[in-house]
């Protein structure tokens, strides 16, 4: 009975340990990335940026598609988007409810930018018809974070929910164009990599242990093999 289940618990042992090196390389080569991620790759204010871009439209303002933020993201892990507008004119950048930016621009003429990606930068934009004269978009109260101005930073803590950023001259006005960039700042990335990495070096340990394991045991087999060998001859007739 034992002969037979040494060599199923020596399979055990192995299946175990190489899928323990597998999460554990992954594990700890994703810790190590956030950590060089964190020390190297922000920039002076804390927040990892993608380069500036134009977006521009002859309509009254560009709304971007839906944005969603997961509600199982916790509140001290959830980072902040930073917004960095220039243009010629005086601006207005504002992030709200997507349903409410849709009631807003409602009727008036606007463009929506959809399929954005950074890089490379690529967007799709989609023109809507209106004639409604939407006034200054700074007096609306439903802004969950703004900035005006030709020149300025617009910082937004990320909650949960389905956003959307709009951009439009501070009047309300045809024409717009803005140079953005958007920055990222996750505040718990160094811990998170702290973490992972222990996590994946305590998977790599618990492999070895495993092969270890797995070594004695199929040493105690072969021993045991060699004295029923053994006494097999001795107790056999001459």
């Amino acid at each position: 009975m034992q002969a037979e289940t040494n060599p199923e618990r020596r399979t055990g042992l192995t299946v175990g340990a190489w899928v323990a090196v597998v999460l554990g390389v992954l594990v700890l080569a994703a810790g190590i990335t956030a950590i060089w991620a964190d020390t190297s790759k922000r920039s002076d204010n804390g927040y990892f940026s993608a380069h500036a871009h134009r977006y521009q439209t002859d309509t009254r303002a560009i709304a971007t598609e839906n944005i969603t933020v997961g509600s199982y993201v916790p509140t001290w892990l959830a980072g902040k988007v930073r917004l960095d507008v220039s243009g010629g004119k005086q601006l207005f950048v504002g992030i709200a409810p997507k349903a409410t930016v849709d009631n807003y621009l409602a009727g008036v003429r606007h463009t929506d930018a959809t399929k954005l990606d950074l890089d490379p930068f690529k967007v799709t934009y989609v023109d809507h018809a209106g004639t409604v004269d939407p006034g200054r978009p700074a007096r609306e109260a439903f802004w969950a974070a703004t900035v005006s101005g030709t020149n300025g930073p617009l910082e937004w803590k990320l909650r949960s929910g389905n956003w959307s950023i709009v951009v439009m001259n501070a009047d309300g006005s045809p024409d717009v164009g803005a140079t953005i960039g958007v920055g990222v700042k996750v505040p718990a990335l160094l811990w998170a990599g702290i973490g992972l990495s222990l996590f994946g070096t305590a998977l790599l340990a618990a492999a070895g242990l495993m092969f270890a394991a797995r070594s004695r045991s199929s040493g105690r087999g072969q021993a045991r093999a060699s004295t029923a060998s053994d006494s097999s001859t001795i107790g056999s007739p001459m």
